[in-house]
């Protein structure tokens, strides 16, 4: 249970009550984590926005999203980002076995080298800026990820970031 009051979604009125439709509609519920971007219905206005863009976006695949997310989650502990990116994973048809090789080392992730060697670069510049190389950028470009990609990508994992560490703060209950 979080720390702050929630709005349930039957007690939601106006435009909070239209993003809970909406969210409703994609998820079938309104998860914990997304009740608690509710308490500033403009963030979670933001935050469904950022999910639809990412989730149809043209050259990151799910998997590789969800890895991303449950990689990062598992750095910050954030239980319920963890679980929910888990299921995710599992439900695609990953074996709990190779989603633990990611975990230990994203160049042994289940998908392509391609996005394997996109999401390792991605869990490093996460995790330490600064230990990124510049020349690791002309690699990527050469195996056929634009700079957009990349930086999709980045923010991608930094806003996930943040996350974990908002759900954390506020206690959000793990699935």
């Amino acid at each position: 249970m979080t720390t702050l009051t929630l709005t349930k979604p039957q007690s939601a009125q106006g435009e909070l009550a239209e993003l809970y439709a909406a969210i409703e509609k994609s998820f079938g519920s309104v998860p914990e984590g997304l009740q608690l971007f509710g308490v500033s219905p403009k963030l979670l206005q933001i935050q469904m926005q950022a999910l639809g863009y990412f989730g149809q976006h043209p050259s990151l695949s799910g998997n590789f999203l969800a890895l991303l997310r449950y990689i990062l989650s598992e750095d910050g502990g954030c239980q319920f980002c963890i679980g929910f990116n888990q299921g995710l994973l599992l439900n695609a048809g990953l074996s709990a076995e190779s989603i633990a090789r990611a975990l230990q080392n994203p160049l042994n992730a289940p998908l392509h080298d391609k996005e394997n060697r996109l999401l390792d670069y991605v869990v490093r510049a996460v995790r330490n800026p600064h230990g990124v190389q510049d020349a690791e950028i002309d690699g990527l470009r050469k195996l056929g990820w634009t700079d957009q990609d990349i930086f999709d990508a980045v923010a991608h994992g930094a806003q996930h970031t943040a996350i974990d560490i908002i759900f954390e703060t506020f206690r959000v209950a793990p699935l």
